[in-house]
């Protein structure tokens, strides 16, 4: 088989992974069960893939290197205008990491410890994040002690990866609908936006978004 052959084998085979490692517990997914939903003989994934440990690691770091081809859209200053990416950036990230936190929520239940599958020396989306709020943090003026720009960081990544895995049990344990999930994603990123600008010190309810009501709401006097 070729390189190029060689390549194509294992892509397809991860696919296969990540797609059952998010639908079943890790330890219920067999070695055949990824070899015959990729369609490749037992011996192949093994040959190409490894253990299951070995193909969550390949996910792990397909997903941050998928990321640092191109920095995430952080703010590079702390005005209300460089907030608007970002924004859009968390809301597709709700919608499309739903598979990739089951996996990683997976992974910890199972005691696999994903947090050490992270390559040394490559910086994840959350860690760009964290340095962009460091970097503002001294060119702002705010009235309160400064928020640890690495816990912000991860508040906004555990808003994502809940949002993405469990938005209906989360919309309804609070009282809310969970099929309005898709039409509050612009409310529900604005939370997360709002935390980072206060972190970095502009005023977190000046971030350049508002809000239309929507349909019924009251007006508040």
């Amino acid at each position: 088989m070729s390189g190029r052959d060689s390549e194509k084998t294992k892509a397809r085979i991860i696919r296969a992974a990540r797609r059952l490692f998010a639908e079943r517990d890790i330890a219920s997914v067999g070695i055949r069960d990824i070899a015959s939903a990729a369609g490749v003989s037992h011996g192949l994934v093994q040959r190409y893939c490894g253990t299951r440990e070995q193909m969550i690691a390949e996910i792990v770091r397909q997903e941050v290197e998928r990321f640092s081809v191109s920095a995430p859209p952080v703010p590079r200053r702390a005005s209300p205008d460089e907030f608007e990416d970002l924004r859009e950036l968390l809301k597709a990230g709700m919608r499309r990491f739903q598979e990739y936190a089951r996996i990683i929520a997976r992974a910890e239940l199972a005691g696999l410890e994903p947090g050490s599958m992270l390559e040394p020396g490559r910086p994840t989306p959350a860690m760009q994040l964290t340095e962009s709020i460091r970097r503002l943090q001294p060119r702002s003026r705010g009235k309160h002690p400064p928020l640890d720009p690495a816990l912000v960081s991860a508040y906004v990544n555990a808003s994502l990866f809940a949002f993405g895995a469990m938005s209906p049990w989360l919309m309804a344990v609070v009282g809310l609908d969970p099929e309005d999930f898709e039409n509050r994603l612009d409310e529900i990123a604005e939370i997360s936006v709002r935390l980072i600008a206060l972190a970095t010190g502009i005023d977190g309810g000046a971030t350049g978004k508002s809000h239309p009501r929507r349909r019924g709401e009251a007006v508040r006097t």
